[in-house]
């Protein structure tokens, strides 16, 4: 609960896409998360305690000087909720708010959720009604670990609110160079501008026309160039849309075997289940093809496919 009388300070969308914070919010190294609020949001020490209850100025000098440290859970939570840092961000399930915010209805301006600090993808969209009857998702990995990302959303629009648009990011640890995106496989036309670009994470937006009106479905997908797997092998995908059908498809050029390959299914409450029982392996020549599939997913819920590959030895 915010404090009254005080002045609500919230993460802005610049800072939650910069690597560095990102990488500070992994760590859970509250001192640095602090510090690049005030470098970059221009957020005093009073500014960021304000909205957090139980959260000092005076302490918040501390953890910036490295004098104190936040380290429970429960006051993660709180920094989480009252300054709009999303769960993920900091390994926490997501937030109540975020769902709230994620489903908002709009034709105009979408709202934008900030990607995880992992290899994946975050949507975010103007829902109202809109589901996902189909997500097809394709990850063509070469030999050096540079991947093409093929995504196709079948949508179906159950509102009384046209869509004109979806908004997207895509973050990746490592990168061969700049992020760039392309519609492809759409039914309608569909345009893509990029909003935002930190190199190792992009955020655009599919401008769909015409609309998607009351009633209609449509295709929309596109595909993304320069990310790279290196020392962490793994993809997670978060739906915001009610999806009654994901397949994720990773295809491993080069790759004749695997030393290793996991899935988990995220719930809501942030719990996992194994879905190593949807796992399907094939091999295509030189390349090992995985599949996952899997089922009525809820919006905010995240699917994570996890494999290794032989090491070379001396």
């Amino acid at each position: 609960m915010a404090k009254p009388g005080r002045l609500d300070y919230q993460v802005g969308d610049d800072l939650l896409a910069r690597a560095d914070f990102q990488t500070a919010c992994r760590e859970r190294d509250f001192g640095h998360i602090f510090r690049l609020m005030r470098q970059w949001d221009g957020a005093s020490q009073d500014r960021i305690a304000a909205p957090v209850d139980g959260l000092t100025q005076s302490r918040v000098s501390r953890i910036m000087a490295n004098k104190d440290r936040v380290s429970t859970v429960d006051v993660m939570e709180r920094i989480a909720d009252a300054l709009h840092i999303p769960g993920s961000f900091l390994g926490l399930a997501p937030r109540r708010w975020e769902a709230l915010e994620a489903n908002r209805t709009t034709t105009s301006a979408p709202h934008a959720v900030a990607t995880p600090p992992s290899n994946g993808q975050v949507l975010a969209a103007p829902v109202g009604e809109l589901v996902d009857r189909r997500l097809d998702v394709t990850l063509d990995v070469g030999p050096d670990g540079g991947v093409t990302i093929s995504q196709v959303h079948h949508l179906e629009n159950l509102g009384d609110t046209p869509v004109t648009g979806l908004t997207r990011q895509i973050w990746f640890k490592h990168v061969t160079g700049p992020l760039e995106v392309k519609e492809t496989d759409s039914n309608r036309n569909v345009f893509i501008k990029t909003i935002h670009d930190v190199g190792v994470q992009v955020k655009f937006s599919c401008q769909i026309f015409p609309a998607i009106n009351p009633g209609e479905t449509a295709t929309v997908g596109y595909t993304c160039n320069g990310g790279k797997f290196a020392d962490e092998l793994y993809w997670r995908q978060t739906v915001f849309l009610p999806t009654e059908s994901l397949r994720l498809q990773l295809r491993l050029n080069g790759v004749e075997a695997l030393s290793g390959c996991t899935a988990v299914e995220e719930r809501l409450d942030g719990s996992e289940i194994t879905a190593a029982e949807s796992l399907s392996l094939a091999n295509e020549g030189n390349a090992t093809v995985i599949d996952l599939n899997r089922r009525d997913l809820r919006s905010n819920q995240s699917v994570t496919l996890r494999w290794d590959v032989p090491r070379a030895t001396a």
